[in-house]
């Protein structure tokens, strides 16, 4: 996924983000996914950017993370939240998505 596109995802889960919406995200040299930050609190150049974010993924190294390093973000949310989540990407382009039970997962790569 482009790097746009994945400021254009975190712009609008930062819109969509509640007290009960889970996010993980999978590191492309990652064995196991990790949380991320995603609320209503993050704001382009200040915890995301053109190319990476900042302080938003747990666990070390702590910092800079650049888009090409994400293999995936997964959100798991109620069904209304989750179809709402749905219905934006459909409106920002193409995505490639996979829907689980209570979650719907968004791919940089596959």
């Amino acid at each position: 996924m482009s790097d746009a596109k994945w400021v254009k995802l975190l712009s609008n889960l930062s819109e969509i983000a509640e007290d009960n919406l889970k996010t993980t995200v999978k590191l492309v040299w990652d064995k196991s996914p990790r949380s991320i930050r995603i609320d209503s609190d993050i704001q382009f150049g200040f915890d995301y950017y053109i190319s990476s974010m900042e302080s938003m993924i747990s666990g070390y190294p702590k910092g800079f993370y650049d888009y090409r390093e994400l293999e995936w973000i997964e959100v798991s949310a109620s069904s209304a939240v989750l179809e709402h989540i749905e219905a934006k990407l459909k409106s920002l382009g193409q995505f490639e998505t996979e829907f689980r039970e209570k979650s719907i997962r968004i791919y940089g790569y596959k």
